[in-house]
């Protein structure tokens, strides 16, 4: 699992039963101090989150599979929660869409 931000969506008109009624996103992993990391991926959203939003991602071969009982779906990273705060105990500065 990773901690992401929306930073977009993706517009497909065709898409396979797995995505109908799903919206696709562009997810920006972070690291613990909220800063990117890596490249944007792409990720189905399963909770209703936007542009922006601060979100929990999984992310493992055969997930949406397993969690959503959808049969052979190629999906490899969903959006699974809307992230509020994340808070450390430790001082660091926290960061969310509640922050």
């Amino acid at each position: 699992m990773h901690i992401a931000k929306i930073i977009g969506k993706i517009i497909s008109t065709e898409k396979i039963p797995a995505y109908r009624e799903r919206k696709l996103l562009l997810a920006q992993k972070l690291d613990l101090y909220g800063k990117p990391t890596g490249l944007p991926t792409m990720a189905i959203d399963y909770v209703g989150a936007g542009d922006g939003d601060i979100v929990i991602l999984g992310a493992a071969p055969g997930l949406a599979s397993t969690v959503f009982n959808i049969p052979d779906a190629p999906i490899r990273e969903l959006v699974m929660g809307v992230i509020d705060k994340v808070q450390f105990e430790d001082g660091r500065e926290s960061f969310g869409n509640s922050v």
